[in-house]
């Protein structure tokens, strides 16, 4: 139990500094941001779509959803908000949901506290694990959005797949890792996404067909879960 309370605290401090570092990207690179989010939503639609239950009973949780900014794409595909359920480690975060989103179902905290077996359709990540760098916590926490995911259900998956040598609070989760993470699954479907950002954010508008030409330089993987 201390150990886990140290990697949180750990993981509540990355975050801090990465905040501080970061806070001016979003308005610099909008173009870069751009190609990168449609491209992701496309993987994410498809694999909505190929669920057998219709949106609008479907039932999802983000873990770690920080702001919330990937909750409005996923009730366009026709969730419904009293079905969108999210937590959320960092307080901060969770006063922005609250006060932005009308989903009632917020948890904040340790994920590893929520109280779901076999609960939801769709359990999402997004570039929650290369923040975790102790194996004991990611082993916990996979095995934690497996156990809330239905039988037919599917976990979500975005993150890094190499580390950051300007960060040394990251660290990668390869297709390796997640099939060890996930050795139950029925299948896991991966994509290979998003252009390293040193690269990507210097491009521009040349994203797309940089991005055809050389797949080797995708940073992140998106991983379909099937239970």
């Amino acid at each position: 139990m201390e150990e886990r309370l140290e990697t949180i605290n750990e993981i509540k401090q990355s975050y801090a500094k990465r905040a501080a570092g970061n806070a001016h990207l979003k308005y610099t690179f909008p173009v870069y941001q751009q190609h990168v989010v449609r491209e992701r939503q496309s993987i994410y639609s498809d694999a909505l779509k190929s669920h057998k239950r219709p949106a609008g009973e479907l039932e999802f949780m983000e873990i770690g959803a920080g702001g919330g900014h990937n909750l409005p794409f996923f009730k366009s595909l026709g969730l419904r908000w009293e079905n969108i359920h999210v937590n959320e480690l960092l307080d901060d975060r969770v006063e922005s949901i609250r006060s932005r989103f009308p989903t009632p179902n917020i948890y904040p905290g340790d994920a590893l506290n929520l109280p779901f077996k076999s609960r939801f359709d769709i359990v999402f990540q997004s570039t929650v694990f290369t923040s975790i760098t102790s194996d004991p916590f990611r082993v916990a926490l996979a095995q934690k959005l497996w156990d809330m995911v239905r039988d037919d259900g599917m976990i979500l998956w975005y993150d890094f797949v190499y580390d950051n040598p300007n960060n040394p609070d990251v660290r990668k989760v390869t297709r390796q890792d997640v099939l060890r993470l996930f050795p139950e699954a029925k299948s896991i479907d991966f994509h290979s996404v998003t252009l390293a950002p040193p690269i990507g954010r210097r491009i521009g508008r040349a994203y797309s067909w940089m991005n055809a030409l050389f797949p080797f330089l995708r940073s992140h993987l998106i991983a379909v879960i099937r239970k």
